[in-house]
């Protein structure tokens, strides 16, 4: 039993590492992303660990009970409060429960059936990040670690402004003369028009590296500002005591703040931009309310370092920024007026369908029928999820999915503990996964989006339980 659980342990740090990569065995490709089935070899890892995990449990539960034992703590599990673990499961199998009934709505019932299968995921890694015996410390390191190959990639594709495709990697080729892909379109000192590519690393869009960033970046400012804190996730030899290893873990850490912000730059995603901005805001007004100066120090460092890359990489690309920021161009007023307009398109279909949605992962198959004769290209989900979800699954299933989000951060607020400065990045990160949500449609629209989505809530889960 112990071996199973050390590999379910490592399985999840494998999981965190390669969850950015996007391979895949495309089962039935669709006319865009958001049609296609596809089976990820992350999908393949998760069932893995998840089947294991039910086995070992199981196993454990069918021991204790011949041995006539109730409560033999081998390690397994990390409970929360039984009235915690309830209220929050009781709100995910209702979410569940809601996708199920709006399959029966669904313009492609195969469709919405697929989309529900990510949710089933979703909550299983909800569940083991949640549950399972592992080390914090070692998940959030190999997700941080993850998340730098993604940026070093990022970056070399922003300066060689060139990409390559891996079907092994799950990298597509993005070249910045193809209509469709994501560029900053400026005019140059000699008057000529610019195209510049910007930084997808690893994934469908430079707004989801964006994003994911924004939230590494948080996620790295907790690990730092909890060094002391995790003193015992290692090995005396390696723990922080000891002057050396604390120098390499911040050689590390200063390490992945600048490819990390750096990448995050060159993505030029706003809302990434102003998820990042907002979280630490949040999380800088918590250690000043509590009057914590060692948290203050170290949050104003990592915004001193951040703000200076930002600084230093504007003044090398100030009209890049400045159109993405105020410019009348082409495409940026494109950009703005699409988003505009796919607010307004969502209204009809939420008019006429707000009780139980259109199915989920069917808006845009809605869409069409609001909006007949459109270029395939418009018919892309509304970039705002809370809206989003409520096309899709109604009123009552929005409400399950708000207050999935709202419990952890309820819960943070209300330990005693919160006085311990390592809950703020919690609550910041869980500040700017709401920006993030409001801004943009990745975290339930795309499979990467969604298993995200859940890995953070389980950790926010998971620290709110104590």
């Amino acid at each position: 039993m112990k071996y199973l659980t050390k590999t379910i342990e490592y399985g999840l740090y494998l999981l965190a590492f390669l969850l950015p990569l996007g391979t895949r065995w495309i089962i039935k490709a669709g006319p865009t992303e958001y049609l296609t089935y596809s089976l990820y070899g992350t999908d393949i890892l998760l069932i893995l660990l998840l089947m294991l995990f039910i086995f070992v449990i199981a196993s454990d539960r069918r021991e204790r009970s011949n041995l006539g034992f109730v409560a033999i703590d081998r390690g397994l599990l990390r409970r929360c409060a039984p009235r915690n673990d309830r209220v929050v499961w009781l709100l995910i199998v209702g979410l569940g429960l809601v996708l199920l009934v709006s399959i029966f709505f669904a313009i492609d019932k195969g469709l919405a059936l697929y989309k529900f299968g990510w949710l089933v995921l979703g909550a299983g890694l909800f569940w083991l990040v949640s549950q399972a015996a592992y080390s914090r410390v070692k998940l959030v390191g190999s997700l941080l670690v993850g998340l730098g190959f993604q940026a070093g990639l990022g970056i070399w594709q922003f300066l060689a402004q060139a990409t390559f495709a891996n079907k092994w990697l799950g990298l597509a080729l993005h070249r910045a003369s193809d209509l469709g892909t994501s560029v900053v379109e400026t005019v140059g000192a000699d008057g000529v028009g610019e195209r510049w590519l910007r930084a997808y690393g690893g994934l469908d869009h430079p707004n989801i590296l964006g994003g994911m960033l924004a939230i590494g970046i948080l996620l790295l400012i907790g690990q730092y500002i909890k060094f002391p804190i995790s003193n015992n996730q290692f090995p005396n030899k390696f723990q922080i005591s000891n002057f050396k290893f604390q120098n390499y873990l911040k050689v590390i850490f200063w390490f992945l703040l600048v490819i990390f912000s750096t990448a995050l730059f060159f993505s030029f995603s706003r809302a990434a931009w102003l998820a990042l901005a907002v979280g630490l805001a949040a999380g800088l007004l918590a250690a000043i309310i509590k009057k914590d100066l060692r948290a203050q120090r170290n949050l104003l460092e990592t915004i001193l370092v951040s703000g200076l890359i930002f600084f230093i990489l504007f003044f090398q690309f100030p009209n890049l920024v400045m159109t993405r920021l105020y410019s009348g161009e082409r495409l940026e007023i494109k950009s703005k007026s699409e988003r505009l307009e796919s607010i307004k398109n969502s209204w009809p279909i939420i008019k006429n369908n707000w009780a139980s949605g259109v199915g989920v992962g069917n808006y845009t198959l809605a869409l069409p029928l609001q909006r007949p004769g459109e270029q395939p290209y418009f018919y892309q989900p509304v970039h705002n999820v809370f809206v989003l979800a409520f096309s899709e699954i109604g009123i009552f299933g929005l409400l399950f999915f708000i207050l999935i989000i709202i419990f952890p951060f309820v819960r943070l607020l209300r330990r005693r503990e919160y006085a311990a400065s390592r809950n703020d990045s919690k609550l910041a990160i869980l500040v700017a996964l709401i920006v993030v949500m409001s801004l943009d449609h990745w975290l339930w629209s795309l499979h990467f989006g969604m298993l995200f989505f859940w890995l953070a809530l389980g950790l926010a889960h998971r620290d709110s339980c104590g």
